[in-house]
C-alpha cells in the first residue's frame, strides 16, 4: 500500500493506491465493478450504482453506515471513478478504478484521494474514506473479496 501526501503544502491531498492482479479479462472484472449484486460481494453489504457520468453510488454497510456519491467517469472495461462521502463531517474522497490488461488477466489499481476540508477555520485532512472508516484499514480487504466476485462472473 502507498499512502503519501502530495507536494504543495496544507492544501495537498491524501492518496491511497492499491493494485491487485486478477485472473480474468478486463470485461469480466468490469462486471464485478459495475453490477450491483457483484459490488455487494466486495465493496459493501448493499450497493446501488448507476454506472454513467452523473449517476449515483450508494453503499450500505451492516453496521448502518452509508456512503453516497456521484459517478464522475466511465470508460467501459478501462476506468471508473466516483466521489463519495460519509454522513459525518468528513469531506468527499475520489475513487478511481483503473483496469490494465496483463498477460495473466487484469491489473486493477484503486486510487482514493481526499483533499483537506475546512474545520473551524483550519485545514484538516481526514484521510481516504476506507482508511478512516470502520470497514477495513485499507483497500486490501475489499480487493481480496473482489477476487471472489470475479470468480462469480467467470462461473
Amino acid at each position: 500500500m502507498t499512502l503519501a501526501r502530495s507536494e504543495g503544502g496544507p492544501a495537498s491531498a491524501e492518496r491511497v493506491t492499491r493494485s491487485v492482479e486478477l485472473d480474468a479479462a478486463p470485461a469480466a472484472v468490469w462486471d464485478a465493478l459495475t453490477e450491483d449484486a457483484l459490488l455487494g460481494e466486495w465493496l459493501a453489504d448493499e450497493v446501488e450504482l448507476e454506472a454513467e457520468p452523473g449517476g449515483e453510488i450508494v453503499c450500505r454497510y451492516a453496521d448502518g453506515e452509508e456512503r453516497r456519491g456521484e459517478v464522475e467517469l466511465v470508460e467501459e472495461a478501462e476506468r471508473l471513478a466516483w466521489s463519495w462521502w460519509r454522513g459525518d463531517d468528513a469531506g468527499p474522497s475520489r475513487v478511481e478504478l483503473v483496469l490494465d490488461p496483463v498477460a495473466e488477466g487484469t491489473r486493477l489499481t484503486v486510487i482514493e484521494t481526499q483533499s483537506p476540508v475546512l474545520e473551524t477555520g483550519a485545514l484538516r485532512a481526514t484521510g481516504p474514506l476506507l482508511i478512516a472508516g470502520a470497514h477495513g484499514t485499507d483497500w486490501g480487504p475489499p480487493l481480496a473479496r473482489l477476487r471472489a466476485a470475479v470468480r462469480l462472473v467467470l462461473a
